[in-house]
């Protein structure tokens, strides 16, 4: 394990360190992705038909379990239609009626921008996903200044609000070409700052944010420069052979070609905590998930929520939402209208922070 337990401590109390008031805030958070705002590849869409905000027994459920953050996922063409233009007001009041909830529950709020690093703009006839900075006949359609304005206003409109647990820069960013995401994502973080905004910021690594590898895609050296150092790397990790999170095989059949599938996670996450624990910094994992169409992927989960706890990481599971259907079986969506917990639940909710201690 390579001293595990003493750098798990030593992350212990940097994650202490990081809260805003040590004596009301946990050493970390767990909690839930609440999918649904960044579904569906119409742009805008069509509200509860190509994609969804959560209702309030979703909020309500979660947090009654001890679920204290909600990671929410957004698509960035629906909350501002037009690159460093105004944001749009009905999918705006949405949001802020799902942060209204979570504060309401007794549970705070990651705002993730769910885009993968692109945003789709039309050039001639044809609508494309462009990645920022990404050079197009000689043209950049979306440039690092407009994700930018993007922070800029979401910073006036949450920076003062208490609910707000941080900022999750950008989801996965990966195949960025000649694009530099640390630069963009560095400059952001200047932005936000400049407005004089302490909110923790949460940044995503190359190559989807996976954990596996995180040192290979995104080098030896932490590059995050925060004037208030207050952030935290966000990683990925997912149990299946291509780290994906489709789980298109069974358990069965991934157990046939990988005799140590129990310590998939567990292996996984080891390599970006030791990354973080040789830069001094914290991490956080934005996404996990096990199928429940097999109890044996609930010994994964746990082995691998057993090296998250040692790390002293928060997380969020992904996912729950009122939009999964059946047959998504990651879904910690309760069943029979709120009435039955999934099997991941339980195995979750084993890992949570303990509540921090009262004043004396």
């Amino acid at each position: 394990m390579r001293s595990t337990i003493l750098c798990g401590m030593a992350a212990f109390f940097l994650a202490a360190s990081l809260a805003c008031a040590a004596d009301e805030e946990p050493p970390f958070r767990r909690g839930v992705n609440a999918a649904g705002p960044e579904f569906g590849g119409a742009i805008p869409g069509v509200p509860n038909k190509d994609y969804t905000f959560n209702n309030q027994k979703t909020f309500d459920y979660f947090a009654k379990k001890g679920l204290t953050v909600f990671r929410v996922p957004l698509k960035w063409e629906r909350l501002q239609p037009a690159l460093s233009g105004d944001f749009d007001a009905a999918y705006l009041a949405a949001l802020k009626k799902n942060i209204e909830w979570a504060k309401a529950a007794g549970a705070k709020v990651i705002l993730d921008i769910h885009n993968y690093c692109r945003y789709r703009v039309k050039i001639g006839d044809a609508w494309k996903g462009c990645i920022i900075e990404q050079k197009i006949d000689e043209q950049v359609p979306v440039k690092t200044a407009d994700f930018q304005d993007l922070w800029k206003r979401l910073s006036k409109e949450f920076k003062d609000e208490s609910s707000i647990y941080g900022y999750g820069l950008m989801n996965e960013p990966h195949d960025m070409g000649a694009s530099d995401w640390k630069a963009i994502s560095n400059a952001v973080i200047a932005t936000i700052r400049e407005n004089k905004d302490r909110t923790l910021i949460l940044v995503g690594g190359l190559s989807w944010s996976n954990a596996a590898d995180w040192e290979k895609h995104n080098g030896a050296e932490s590059w995050v420069k925060d004037p208030e150092n207050r952030f935290m790397y966000e990683a990925h990790c997912y149990f299946d052979a291509d780290n994906s999170g489709s789980y298109k095989k069974s358990y069965a059949d991934e157990l046939a070609k990988n005799p140590d599938l129990p310590e998939i996670g567990r292996k996984r996450l080891q390599q970006f905590v030791e990354w973080c624990q040789k830069n001094k910094v914290q991490g956080f994992l934005g996404e996990f998930a096990a199928p429940r169409d097999d109890p044996r992927w609930c010994e994964v989960l746990e082995n691998f929520l057993q090296e998250l706890d040692k790390a002293g990481f928060g997380g969020t599971y992904w996912a729950g939402g009122i939009f999964w259907g059946e047959k998504y079986s990651m879904s910690l969506q309760p069943g029979d209208n709120f009435t039955t917990d999934r099997p991941q639940l339980a195995v979750l909710l084993k890992h949570m922070p303990a509540a921090p201690a009262a004043k004396p």
